[in-house]
């Protein structure tokens, strides 16, 4: 029987050997949530329509930059705290994935930019905790893939023909494993979030970028798991036809109800959930053929589905039986599907409600993106039209932010507080998640 652990006397270096994550030799089951909309925003879950970029700009625009400033250092300060991370603890999770938009590298010299000022906060945090992070590059400059969560408003992949972009992020992965690369709590490098292209090429210009970015790190970092991604939101990895390191993994995202929403309340969901790890994700050729660990760096379920959580519970069952490891997504939001959930009568939601005239993305997505590009001729066109769609909220909020004060919106930051969110008792580990 493998022997699993999920606690440690001292945050030891996490590593890859041969189909197992090991710590202090010892096999370890990765279970954890994802940092997400601390360090780079989705309109969902923070309430406001818009790219990360676009919301940034609009408080700039409205306020000034040292108010802009003021109001980002103290949504960064309250959004992760120690009790944040203890949390995760309590909750038997082992590690948590660090989701940054790249920018943010980038907002003055490297090692005092807001990005190593934030994860540098957290991690003695995490050390305190023995709980590792994960650094995962959610947004790169013109977008991984055509969706708002890469930062994106022109609905095309714009990231994959730009060799300009790629080298600056190859050298920023360079940067930051020169930074970290002593450092055990954290637990590896997420090279690029959910990529996502239509263009056959741009497989081979994916997989060049990925034996780029693994020589930048390995020149100065032989110690830390690189995790690849696959194609089709990090679904599809057919292009993968061997290992490209040793101490490597692959990392996979798969929602049930984004990828059987008409299974969800099957009486066999947990075969129809096996099947769809199958079918739409390359886990035989992964497991088989590549013979790596995987890590689902994302899973979850919304709120607005309060009757079909069983779908996560079996989802996360199969993984475990799999020794796949898992992260949830997210682990705190302003009440879409985290588990901790600020206040939705709070002052929060209250002034995002009214300046976005009620405003709430479940009621233009409601199906995977790429199912709903599959249907159409152009396979870009339902993209554009969602960032339309998302811009065109964001410029109603632009105008009715200025009618509320800044002490008002400042304040409001507070809902996000560990100890004024409501904690989402649907997504307390229980035995129904076989752990």
């Amino acid at each position: 029987m493998l022997l699993i652990i999920t606690k440690k006397k001292n945050v030891k270096l996490l590593s890859i050997q041969g189909m197992n994550y090991i710590s202090n030799n010892t096999p370890v089951q990765l279970r954890g949530v994802g940092l997400a909309n601390w360090l780079i925003l989705e309109h969902f879950m923070f309430g406001i329509p818009g790219t990360d970029s676009q919301i940034r700009q609009m408080i700039l625009e409205t306020y000034g930059i040292e108010k802009s400033n003021h109001f980002w250092n103290k949504y960064y300060s309250v959004y992760i705290q120690e009790k944040d991370i203890k949390y995760v603890n309590d909750r038997g999770m082992n590690h948590v994935r660090i989701p940054i938009n790249y920018q943010l590298f980038f907002t003055d010299n490297f090692e005092k930019s807001v990005a190593i000022r934030e994860v540098d906060r957290i991690l003695k945090y995490l050390k305190k905790y023995k709980i590792w992070g994960i650094i995962d590059l959610h947004a790169v400059p013109g977008g991984q893939n055509p969706d708002w969560h890469s930062d994106n408003y022109s609905g095309k992949d714009n990231f994959w023909s730009d060799n300009n972009a790629i080298n600056k992020i190859v050298k920023l992965w360079g940067r930051i494993a020169e930074y970290y690369k002593n450092e055990p709590a954290i637990g590896g490098y997420d090279l690029i979030n959910e990529p996502c292209f239509f263009s056959k090429s741009s497989e081979i210009v994916m997989i060049n970028f990925f034996r780029k970015c693994t020589n930048a790190i390995r020149k100065v970092d032989s110690n830390h798991i690189i995790f690849y991604s696959g194609n089709t939101y990090s679904r599809d990895f057919s292009m993968f036809t061997e290992n490209l390191d040793e101490n490597s993994s692959f990392t996979f995202h798969l929602y049930p109800f984004l990828q059987i929403p008409d299974d969800m309340q099957s009486a066999d969901i947990h075969t129809k959930l096996e099947e769809s790890l199958y079918r739409d994700v390359s886990y035989e050729h992964l497991t088989e053929n590549l013979k790596k660990p995987l890590w689902c760096g994302e899973t979850g379920h919304p709120l607005h589905m309060p009757d079909r959580y069983h779908a996560l519970y079996n989802f996360i069952s199969i993984l475990e039986d799999k020794y796949v490891g898992w992260a949830l997504w997210p682990l705190k939001d302003c009440g879409a599907m985290g588990m901790l959930l600020a206040d939705k009568k709070g002052e929060w939601n209250k002034l995002c409600l009214e300046i976005s005239n009620n405003w709430v993305f479940w009621d233009i997505f409601s199906k995977d993106s790429i199912l709903s590009a599959e249907k159409e001729k152009d396979k870009y066109s339902y993209y554009k039209w969602l960032a339309n769609e998302s811009t065109n909220g964001w410029k109603l909020v632009r105008n009715n932010l200025r009618k509320i004060s800044f002490d008002r919106l400042l304040a409001a930051l507070d809902d996000f507080k560990f100890g004024n969110c409501t904690i989402n008792k649907q997504l307390i580990p229980t035995k129904e998640w076989n752990i």
